[in-house]
């Protein structure tokens, strides 16, 4: 198995969760600290991964709890 880096992360999450050293657990706690509500884990794997697009609502609570606009998010 092959470790995760920017150059072949899938998707742009992936890619921006490797370069804040962030693990798709530490989205999971720093999406409820941030903005008080859950996003679940499977949801959040399957985002990483590409299995799954983003509802408007998840799009906007992953970007502001990373700190980045919709456009780095999307792809």
């Amino acid at each position: 198995m092959r470790k995760l880096t920017a150059e072949n992360a899938k998707t742009k999450l992936a890619k921006i969760l490797v370069q804040q050293k962030l693990t798709q657990n530490d989205l999971y706690y720093l999406i409820q600290s941030v903005t008080g509500k859950t996003v679940g884990l499977d949801r959040i794997s399957k985002m990483v991964n590409g299995k799954l697009n983003y509802t408007v609502e998840t799009a906007k609570l992953v970007s502001r709890t990373l700190n980045i606009t919709l456009d780095e998010l999307i792809d």
